[in-house]
């Protein structure tokens, strides 16, 4: 999950989406220690599922085409796309480690898709960013981000739109203390804005799909009536021949199914009936938990190094360089 919630946008966000120069952002960087528990040593090798088959990768080499894979910034300076590399690399690793076994039943640890994480090895080879993807994996190899002695949830997205979210504002669970909902600290202009309009029948039909989000014949109204911090939808109100409240991120999820990525690609949005159709107009891109790729890309561009950047999207956490066993 961005870890990906859908990121087919996410290389052309960050390659697209410029920032004015601004002096460094005072936060708390995050030291790499030194002392590593056994819990957290790494593995020599990751199974991925790459289409029909398995494959048994190196971890660093795994880490490598999935950061190529997560992110292109084609207009950015050279000190700035490696830190965008190094912070991807770091984030990779933490995934790939917490996530070790995600689909043990099915004979493999993760797959190649936004399910888990995008994993494209032919990049390795045709990207032009290769060599300081390489040395970025090199420069932060075996470094992992750490919560409580153990390896943190490294969510991503591709654009929180302004805000983050806390995780447990988008699914629901314990609050996770890392994963909270804040403002961006970045200029304005960084995150994106997108409007869909989406034929009622058709969100209707998308909606039926699921029996708790049947509404009959018609759909009449939806209208969000409960956001959370980060002002995205948390609760949305559907009426139609039945009255059903969903969870926004589940709404969301129903009609990207029917839509596409691109129709409703975050929950930060306001809803209007127009005639036939829902004019939906929001900010932002994916589920806008963890690290925000076009922020921490503002961050890297202003020249605020891999440890601040890291600070500010899991505060609390910290960084450990691990060996592999």
């Amino acid at each position: 999950m961005c870890a990906s919630a859908t990121r087919s946008l996410c290389c052309l966000i960050v390659a697209l989406i410029g920032v004015a120069g601004l002096g460094c952002v005072t936060s708390h960087p995050i030291a790499i220690e030194a002392r590593v528990p056994a819990a957290v040593s790494l593995p020599k090798n990751v199974r991925v599922r790459i289409g029909g088959r398995v494959a048994s990768v190196p971890l660093e080499e795994y880490v490598l085409a999935t950061a190529l894979s997560e992110v292109s910034p084609v207009t950015e300076a050279p000190a700035t796309t490696a830190r965008i590399f190094e912070v991807q690399a770091i984030i990779a690793r933490t995934y790939v480690v917490a996530h070790l076994r995600r689909h043990a039943q099915e004979g493999f640890d993760v797959c190649d898709t936004t399910h888990c994480q995008l994993y494209q090895p032919g990049r390795i080879s045709t990207s032009r960013f290769a060599d300081v993807a390489r040395a970025a994996v090199e420069a932060t190899r075996g470094v992992v981000l750490i919560y409580g002695n153990r390896p943190a949830e490294a969510l991503f997205h591709a654009d929180c739109g302004g805000h983050t979210a806390s995780a447990s504002d988008v699914w629901g669970g314990a609050s996770v203390p890392y994963l909270v909902g804040e403002n961006d600290a970045v200029p304005d202009e960084t995150h994106r804005s997108w409007q869909s309009t989406l034929n009622a029948d058709r969100v209707r039909d998308a909606l039926a799909a699921r029996t708790r989000t049947e509404l009959g014949r018609r759909l009449r109204e939806i209208r969000v009536s409960v956001r959370d911090d980060s002002g995205r939808a948390a609760a949305i109100d559907l009426q139609g021949d039945h009255a059903v409240t969903v969870r926004g991120e589940s709404f969301r999820a129903a009609l990207t199914r029917e839509f596409g990525a691109e129709a409703i690609q975050s929950t930060r949005f306001d809803v209007t009936r127009s005639g036939a159709n829902f004019v939906f107009s929001g900010r932002g891109y994916g589920h806008g938990v963890g690290l925000c790729q076009v922020g921490a890309a503002a961050r890297a561009r202003r020249g605020e190094s891999v440890e601040e950047i890291l600070a500010a999207y899991f505060p609390g956490a910290s960084m450990r360089r691990s060996p592999a066993h």
